[in-house]
């Protein structure tokens, strides 16, 4: 029988994926105790368990790529910090260009993370044959390589952050549905799951698809809109992809796994919409463009097809930091890229809720940036 739930905690953390056990474990770091994690659903049952897995330091837009190269570095430690293994291999990332417009990107791309000491290059096509040797040449026109770049699987990352955040007395509550919030006019207060009153000093929404359910309830706006994407795994067949790839001009991105499957998603045009029921169009989709760029996967057979859920924002940028109309509502929200940038966001948002300092590679991210500074313009993500 569980223990019943606390009356106060110093941080409730709303969502206990990825993203809400970063930001418990850098508070732990921190010196900070007290820490309540509360989600509604199962153990890695929403976007934690659901991603592509894979990690890159470099995209096209400063902003982009100095939270990616801190997140990089983050996931380089983590394991030993940690305690556990979170098998993230740095196999290398290559950014595919099919077209004229893409590759100018990846050239425009390649300034910006060298001047931020990203480790790219754009390769030969004698480079390319060595990397990618299967891969359907008359379709490349240019290839973009980060060496730094690979992939963690989420189960090794969700079993060593829990087994931390455990060993550290972070109170972590599963099934355990957040039904209201109270604030003040100035602050958030407390947290209620059903008639029970959680007084807290500081609340973080990391709710993934249901950050915008969490804001309504503490009567706040935040930008964004409901997304679904669906992946897949193939069975496994002799080593054909040594890197972690995105196709830019074909809105994929997988890689084969130590097993030998190929896992990963295309994205597929669509009006937005909430479920996790999968489409025989998607799934028709994502086989041709393999097919196309992988011809040697033709006799393959699928294995697994499954749909995930997040919450992005207008721009595809994550929403990071205090809600600029409540003091002591934090969010980490509006991820497209939100199991690789975790860590980064673990970390900044440890700092500015413990010491009050918001890190200039967070600022860029602000929840109000739409109405002050603009969008973020990023041309490397791989999203319809």
């Amino acid at each position: 029988m569980s223990k019943p739930l606390p009356k106060h905690a110093s941080v409730v953390i709303i969502g206990g994926g990825i993203q809400g056990l970063a930001i418990a474990f850098n508070l732990v770091e921190q010196g900070q105790r007290d820490i309540l994690v509360l989600d509604a659903g199962y153990w890695q049952g929403g976007a934690s368990g659901r991603n592509g897995t894979l990690i890159r330091p470099g995209f096209a837009s400063e902003a982009w790529t100095e939270l990616f190269v801190l997140t990089v570095k983050e996931w380089e430690s983590w394991s030993k910090r940690l305690g556990e293994n979170v098998m993230f291999t740095q196999r290398g990332y290559s950014v595919v260009a099919e077209t004229e417009k893409s590759e100018a990107m990846l050239l425009a791309g390649l300034k910006v993370q060298k001047r931020l000491g990203v480790k790219s290059s754009m390769l030969s096509r004698r480079e390319i044959d060595d990397l990618l040797p299967a891969i359907n040449k008359s379709r490349v026109r240019a290839v973009q390589h980060q060496p730094e770049g690979g992939v963690a699987p989420h189960h090794a990352v969700m079993k060593g952050l829990l087994a931390f955040c455990q060993r550290n007395d972070v109170d972590i509550r599963y099934r355990t549905k957040i039904t209201g919030l109270e604030r003040t006019p100035a602050r958030m207060s407390a947290v209620l799951v059903g008639e029970h009153r959680i007084e807290a000093d500081c609340v973080v929404s990391c709710a993934g698809p249901n950050n915008p359910d969490i804001a309504a309830m503490a009567a706040v706006p935040l930008n964004g809109f409901g997304m679904r994407i669906e992946a897949m795994a193939l069975e496994p067949t002799r080593p054909l992809i040594k890197p972690a790839i995105a196709l830019i001009d074909g809105l994929a991105y997988f890689h084969q796994t130590s097993r030998g499957e190929v896992v990963g998603g295309t994205e597929v045009p669509e009006m937005p919409r909430m479920s996790l029921q999968v489409d025989v169009p998607v799934m028709a989709n994502m086989a041709k463009v393999y097919l196309d760029m992988f011809p040697q996967l033709g006799e393959v057979r699928i294995l697994r097809h499954w749909a995930g859920q997040f919450h992005a924002s207008t721009d595809y940028a994550p929403l990071l930091g205090e809600h600029p109309d409540l003091k002591d509502l934090w969010f980490s929200a509006g991820w497209s890229y939100g199991f690789a940038g975790a860590p980064a966001a673990g970390k900044l948002l440890a700092d500015a809720i413990v010491k009050g300092r918001i890190d200039h590679r967070m600022k860029p991210f602000a929840l109000d940036r739409f109405d002050k500074t603009g969008p973020i313009i990023e041309g490397g993500i791989v999203l319809a």
